[in-house]
């Protein structure tokens, strides 16, 4: 049985962490074990899991906000600091990835590594210390990897589907039929970019959300029109602490976050005590997370006025993004003798 994840966050130290399934120690008795790396503007996240044909039974999840991406859309380069939290996480990532028995283990770089003209300073050092290759990705492979993990989780048939993915750097959103992505855009906001661009005071000021707010409106009557989802979707860590939020969790319950739906009144709400606080005095706020509180009025906001763009009045939360889509599209096309030797 998977344990409930554990979120823990350290003030003093910069990266935090959920955990799910703490107690598994000892290596597979089956040989598909394989494990996915989200490498994002704000976060990392691991997913290791155990494959069993069909299915992702997941063994352990974390997430570290790190902030690889700060500063990265003001300089166009990764940090010396940020690039040593980064390594830091995979590193911590790869011994949990060889306890589990991980035969496999794949990385994905989005936003912030597309952007930063050193990113392969940093590709570089992860491959030659830690002989981990990671794969940047477009923003429509990024799309493409949100769709399926959703896909592959509602296994809904007679809907049309809107996935959003309010990250740190990007949003991606794309609106697909069952498991076929028909339409999809990768936008450049995201809740730190915007905060860093924006948002600039403590609390911030009615003019300064405004303009960011009118950004964020240009940019989507700019992009190719949508038709209306049956169902919109919305995954990553902007969403899943939103509705975090929202049900007062005091910390990180995916069997209660996920498939959450957040109303768009409820989301107007939250929008409107994030502009009234200071960051300091968000961090008091029950289920979010102190490292979040300087960007989530940003991605709230993003996310809002998606929702209404496509006058959809609620959102249904995943816990299931790009990690979970990356896995099950290299499943589709790795044959299951090339999961072993174990990783070592």
């Amino acid at each position: 049985m998977i344990a409930p994840l554990l979120k823990c966050f350290n003030p003093s130290s910069p990266p935090t962490f959920i955990q799910r399934n703490s107690a598994v120690k000892s290596a597979p008795t089956s040989p598909n074990r394989i494990a996915a790396i989200d490498i994002g503007t704000n976060t990392i996240l691991l997913l290791a899991s155990e494959w069993d044909g069909k299915t992702l039974h997941p063994l352990l999840e974390k997430e570290r906000i790190v902030r690889l991406g700060e500063g990265v859309h003001q300089r166009a380069t990764l940090s010396k600091e940020a690039m040593e939290r980064g390594f830091q996480v995979l590193k911590e990532y790869l011994t949990d990835c060889q306890r589990l028995g991980i035969q496999r283990v794949f990385a994905a770089g989005t936003s912030a590594l597309r952007e930063a003209r050193n990113a392969n300073e940093f590709l570089k050092e992860v491959k030659d210390k830690l002989h981990l290759t990671i794969e940047i990705i477009s923003g429509e492979e990024e799309a493409r990897l949100s769709y399926l993990a959703v896909s592959k989780d509602l296994k809904e048939e007679a809907k049309r589907i809107l996935v959003t993915d309010v990250g740190g750097g990007s949003t991606e959103l794309v609106l697909g039929f069952r498991e076929k992505m028909t339409h999809w855009l990768s936008l450049p906001m995201g809740s730190v970019r915007y905060t860093e661009q924006f948002l600039h005071s403590d609390p911030v000021r009615p003019e300064e959300w405004r303009e960011m707010e009118e950004e964020i409106e240009k940019t989507l009557n700019n992009a190719s029109p949508f038709q209306k989802p049956d169902l919109m979707v919305s995954v990553g860590g902007t969403a899943t602490t939103l509705a975090q939020v929202e049900m007062g969790l005091s910390e990180f319950n995916p069997r209660k976050i996920h498939h959450f739906k957040l109303t768009q009144e409820a989301l107007r709400r939250q929008i409107l005590l994030y502009r009234s606080k200071t960051q300091e005095q968000r961090k008091t706020i029950q289920g979010l997370s102190p490292l979040r509180a300087d960007v989530i009025l940003a991605g709230a906001t993003i996310l809002y006025k998606i929702m209404e763009r496509m006058n959809c009045h609620e959102v249904m939360i995943s816990c299931h993004g790009v990690r979970y889509g990356l896995l099950y599209s290299k499943l589709s096309n790795i044959p299951k003798f090339l999961l072993s030797p174990p990783l070592c």
